[in-house]
């Protein structure tokens, strides 16, 4: 279980890591566009359409690695004050609840992608894009968040039998105040002395 979760998270952050690098390409792509339509009148064509292409994808193939980061928003509002199986219970029932809803979105997504494959459609642009391309990368992306989501119950439930509460909370528990804090200061190792948000301590 412990060898699935961390290949599950490897793959999230190289899928992470190739929407950052889709989303760069295109805001590349349209600053392009831009320059030349203000300075020579000109454009490459399929700008937009691209970039909508890779934003959709993009967002779908990110969930994934958001949610080992524990990025989705979750109120907690009540939970920090909850027992320990209160909020076990709540953790595996927002994974279940969110699980529900991508997997209704993946069988709405399959349909427009056979739609789209049965019916030969293509954007109705100059490109004339086969949409069952980023259509059918758009879904590859949602199921693999589902996926995800089902391995995250499953290796929940795996450490709360184990009686590994921390590894349980660390997988699927909402992150405290001290997580944030630490994830969103900078720490960097110089030459033996630790830099923190522009300042140094040895």
């Amino acid at each position: 279980m412990i060898r699935l979760l961390l290949s599950a998270k490897q793959i999230s952050q190289i899928a992470a890591w190739g929407s950052g690098l889709l989303l760069f390409l295109a805001s590349l792509m349209i600053a392009v566009e831009v320059v030349l339509r203000k300075a020579f009148a000109v454009s490459i064509g399929g700008a937009d359409e691209l970039s909508s292409y890779a934003l959709a994808i993009s967002c779908t193939w990110g969930f994934s690695f958001a949610l080992f980061r524990k990025s989705h928003i979750r109120i907690d509002v009540l939970y920090t004050h909850l027992p320990r199986f209160f909020k076990h219970a709540l953790d595996i029932l927002a994974n279940f609840l969110l699980l529900f809803y991508i997997t209704i979105l993946c069988y709405f997504a399959s349909i427009v992608v056979k739609t789209s494959i049965a019916k030969v459609s293509t954007a109705n642009t100059p490109l004339a894009t086969p949409l069952w391309i980023p259509q059918s990368l758009w879904l590859a992306g949602l199921i693999w968040f589902g996926l995800t989501i089902l391995l995250t119950i499953v290796g929940t439930v795996f450490f709360i039998v184990k009686k590994d509460h921390e590894s349980a909370f660390n997988l699927s528990g909402i992150s405290t105040l001290s997580e944030e804090i630490k994830e969103t200061t900078e720490i960097h190792s110089v030459n033996g002395y630790t830099k923190i948000s522009g300042g140094e301590a040895k």
